[in-house]
């Protein structure tokens, strides 16, 4: 007995690549304009072609910036990698509490980077973020 084949998925191929468009390339897209365009405001764009760039290449402060960038990451990832290994090996293998550490190690996943960002900008908040209240409470 021969199976037969469905190809009806392939319709749903062109309606996610239209989302992707206007999801990943639009934006990336204006990304690319505003890096080659300078504004003083009100919507008013000139072109400033790669000055940007080479403004960037040349900066002192850019280096500085990108050797703390770099150093961070290296302590980071040498904390985060043998605590990860040392977590998934250490997670139960069955039962209830197997299921339990999945999910509690999956939750971070279910919340966008952008808005752990805005979290801790209100965090921070001297006027309703608790972190900003303590340290104008102590003077900083």
């Amino acid at each position: 007995m021969e199976k037969t084949q469905n190809n009806k998925a392939w319709f749903l191929v062109p309606p996610v690549l239209v989302i992707v468009a206007f999801s990943a390339v639009i934006p990336l897209m204006t990304v690319v304009n505003y890096s080659v365009n300078d504004t003083f405001g009100e919507n008013e764009f000139f072109w400033n072609g790669l000055g940007w760039f080479e403004e960037m290449i040349t900066s002192d402060r850019m280096h500085d910036a990108l050797g703390r960038q770099v150093l961070f990451s290296a302590i980071i990832l040498a904390i985060e990698v043998p605590l990860g290994i040392f977590i998934a090996l250490n997670m139960p293998k069955k039962g209830f509490w197997a299921s339990f550490g999945l999910v509690l190690m999956a939750l971070p996943l279910l919340i966008p980077f952008n808005v752990v960002g805005t979290i801790w900008q209100i965090f921070g908040r001297v006027d309703i973020g608790l972190l900003g209240h303590a340290l104008a409470a102590i003077g900083h």
